[in-house]
Parts: C-alpha cells; sequence; structure tokens
C-alpha cells in the first residue's frame, strides 16, 4: 500500500534510520488506518534471539511475607511470556542484611541479563547496582521503591510521600489537637531502608503547620523483641486521651500483638500491607488502618512492560502508580489480594 519494499517498512517499524520523512509518514499513516500490530510471538520465535529477565526481590521467608506477593504477579507474568523465548532469572536476598543484597546483585550484574527489575529498598546499595546497569547498558525497571533521576525504564508502584501524607490525614480524623504521635520504624538498623524514610516524609507533612510538636520517631531493631516491648511500654505508659502510632511498612502487627495483649484501646494504629498478620489485628479493630498497594500487579506489570520493551522496543510509561487502598475490618472482604 505504501509503495515500498519490506526492508523499508521494516525500518520504519523499529524506528531505525535511512528513512525519508515523507516515507515514514506515509506508512505510519498506513499501519494507523490498518490498525496493524506486529505479531509479537512469530517474531520472537524467527528471530531465535533467547531473553533473560533478572529479578532481585527481598525473600520472604526471612520475616517478610509481603514480598510473597509481589513475586507471584512475578512468576504469573513469567508464565506468560515464557513462550516468546523468555526467561526470569529470581534472585532473593535477606532484607535484614545489606550485605545479602550485595551479594545477590553481584550475581545479577555477573550474568548481564537483558533486563532486571528490582526493588532500590537499600539505597546506597541499589545505586551502585543503577551505575553497574547504566555502564552496562542493562534496561532496568524499579518496583515497590521510586528512585527519583535515574535512567530506570519505568517505575511500577506507590507514590511513597503521597501514601504517607494519607496515612496521617487518616490518623488526624481520629485524634484530639493535643494527641501525641509516635512513629515507630521497626527495621533492622543494619540494613536501613529508603521507603520508610519517604512515606515518614509525607506522614509530616500533613501535620507539619498543626501536630509536629506531638510527633516523635522512634526507631527500633524488630530482631530485638524485648527492645520492642519495653519501648512501648514506656511510650504508652505516658497517660493521654488517644496516642497515634504509625508503622510505615508491613510490620504493624507487632505492635497490634502488644496493644491486643495488654487490652489497650486508646491507640489509632495505622500500618502497610494485607499481610496475615496484619489481618488478624484488622479484623479484631487493633489496626485501624491498613494501605495496601496491589504488590501482585506492581509485579506483574514491572515484567510485562520489560517485555514489551525487549521484543518489540514499546514505549513504556516512566511513572505507573499504584492505588492508595484504604483498607478497614469494614471493606476487607471485598479485597482480593489476601490470604485467609
Amino acid at each position: 500500500m505504501a509503495n515500498v519494499s519490506i526492508g523499508t517498512v521494516d525500518r520504519v517499524l523499529h524506528n531505525r534510520p535511512e528513512v525519508a520523512k515523507g516515507t515514514k509518514d506515509e506508512i505510519l499513516r498506513i499501519i494507523k488506518e490498518l490498525g496493524y500490530t506486529p505479531n509479537i510471538l512469530a517474531k520472537a520465535l524467527s528471530s531465535k534471539k533467547k531473553y533473560l529477565i533478572a529479578i532481585l526481590i527481598p525473600d520472604y521467608k526471612h520475616n517478610n511475607p509481603y514480598w510473597e506477593m509481589p513475586l507471584a504477579g512475578i512468576y504469573s507474568a513469567g508464565e506468560e511470556i515464557r513462550n516468546y523465548n523468555f526467561e526470569l532469572a529470581v534472585f532473593t536476598f535477606d532484607l535484614e542484611k545489606e550485605n545479602s543484597f550485595k551479594e545477590k546483585a553481584k550475581e545479577v550484574i555477573k550474568l548481564n541479563p537483558d533486563g532486571l527489575i528490582f526493588a532500590p529498598i537499600i539505597y546506597d546499595a541499589s545505586i551502585k547496582v543503577i551505575k553497574k546497569c547504566d555502564a552496562l547498558k542493562i534496561p532496568y525497571v524499579f518496583f515497590d521503591v521510586n528512585i527519583e533521576q535515574c535512567n530506570n525504564l519505568a517505575y511500577f508502584g506507590q507514590d511513597s510521600v503521597q501514601s504517607g501524607h494519607v496515612a496521617a490525614q487518616l490518623m488526624d480524623y481520629g485524634l484530639n489537637p493535643d494527641s501525641e504521635i509516635i512513629i515507630l520504624k521497626l527495621e533492622n538498623k543494619s540494613a536501613s531502608t529508603y521507603h520508610i524514610g519517604l512515606r515518614e516524609k509525607g506522614f509530616r507533612s500533613f501535620f507539619k503547620k498543626i501536630k509536629e510538636n506531638h510527633i516523635q520517631s522512634i526507631e527500633i531493631d524488630v530482631t530485638n523483641k524485648k527492645d520492642l516491648n519495653r519501648t512501648l511500654k514506656k511510650i504508652l505508659a505516658v497517660k493521654s486521651s488517644k496516642k497515634g502510632i504509625f508503622i510505615a511498612n508491613s510490620r504493624a502487627h507487632f505492635v497490634a500483638k502488644y496493644l491486643f495483649e495488654k487490652k489497650i484501646k486508646n491507640v489509632i494504629l495505622i500500618g502497610y500491607d494485607l499481610v496475615n498478620e496484619n489481618l488478624k489485628y484488622l479484623k479484631n479493630g487493633t489496626v485501624k488502618f491498613l494501605i495496601s498497594q496491589n504488590p501482585e500487579d506492581q509485579g506483574y506489570n514491572s515484567v510485562i512492560a520489560l517485555f514489551n520493551f525487549l521484543l518489540s522496543k514499546k514505549p513504556v510509561e516512566k511513572l505507573n502508580y499504584s492505588p492508595i487502598d484504604i483498607i478497614m475490618k469494614e471493606n476487607l472482604a471485598n479485597y482480593k489480594s489476601f490470604k485467609v
């Protein structure tokens, strides 16, 4: 229809040079008119090229059940693209140990994959991985956590700052003007996580003018249960009509367990993620709200985006924000991304 050779059409389809602008415009017009899309299965099989996508993700077996959810989405996408000569290589690391991340990252880079998908949770170590990928021209996708001003192909996940802001607004609805608010950072201090700081930033931004003096931030090594219980006892010993406790990760259940066992009712506890341990305390009202972010979709969409880019150079939207879902015991039954 364009009265040109197959080779010229091929160059336009793959955005290669050496095609006159007028010819290219005419070919693109005809493509649009016909609604033409390439047969990517035939393309993949005919090229006989095999693609390897590496995944670098925390191991959910190390006290982090949340990470089982994005991994489920990753494996689901992997099944879909397997027939297109694509293979996934999944590397898991212990989130409590920064060296575990570094070691697995070295294995990934040594593999020299066609693309990488990872959650850049541990900031400094992640920056080194990013620089390696840039140098080796390995396209990479972030999910769950976004580091700005990087050359990543895309990001799939929540706006962490905005989700913290939403959590603060929920907290404010149930507190008195002079109520005390505690931001509890339940993590291993040997492996600080980047997104926790972003969520805290968003949380504080809401209270900046009205309650900043009533907010304190406390770090607790989550692996030390005695320290956790001692700190909670000290915090909750101070008499007040109501308190707010914000947990910026999936570990709200550690605090909820203490509150439930001690029969403490005057605390508004807000955390993240629909993991089984949190659901128990959401159902009995100890946790007031959980912020959810569709982690299965994040994992799945990250793989599909990289697959489309590698196979057909299909453009990918840089920022792909997940919804900031607010879960209460009253609407929990409407959400499918959890186990009972």
